[in-house]
């Protein structure tokens, strides 16, 4: 193997890194686009407007909301620019929705750096804001347990 070829390797590696992220963040926008929400509890494809099943496992077998519940109607919610009632279903989901629609101009930047030679934008310095919204996510949930519970 040629030693031109074992310096690609890394490169590589890291293109597919950051193609799967902006393929993924991609995907989710989509979705959060094309679904809608047609009650307080569920999310549905416009063409079968049929409700999906609830994913949560903790609320299927604890009848409590786990601190990611909403995610999914709080995202739809925000594609339609129903600011309010996102907030309504988590409000750290507002951060974590534009976290990932900053990831696709982001990883396509990264993409286009990588194929052109340059060095990747470092990012390392925004790992504080996935911090905050785990905290954010975990801190709304506590109160929605406690105002449950009281």
């Amino acid at each position: 193997m040629s030693p031109g070829a074992d310096a690609a390797r890394p490169e590589t590696s890291r293109a597919k890194y950051h193609a799967t992220l902006f393929f993924l963040s991609l995907a989710v926008m989509t979705l959060a686009v094309v679904m809608h929400v047609p009650d307080e509890e569920n999310v549905a494809f416009p063409v079968i407007d049929a409700p999906l099943p609830t994913l949560c496992a903790m609320r299927r077998l604890a009848g409590i909301d786990c601190p990611g519940c909403g995610l999914t109607r709080c995202f739809i919610s925000l594609a339609h620019g129903a600011v309010g009632r996102a907030w309504h279903f988590n409000p750290a989901g507002l951060l974590l929705f534009a976290v990932m629609a900053a990831q696709i101009p982001f990883r396509a930047v990264q993409l286009w750096r990588i194929r052109s030679g340059k060095p990747e934008l470092n990012a390392a310095r925004f790992n504080w804001l996935l911090l905050g919204i785990a905290a954010a996510l975990i801190g709304q949930w506590i109160v929605r347990l406690v105002l449950h519970f009281v």
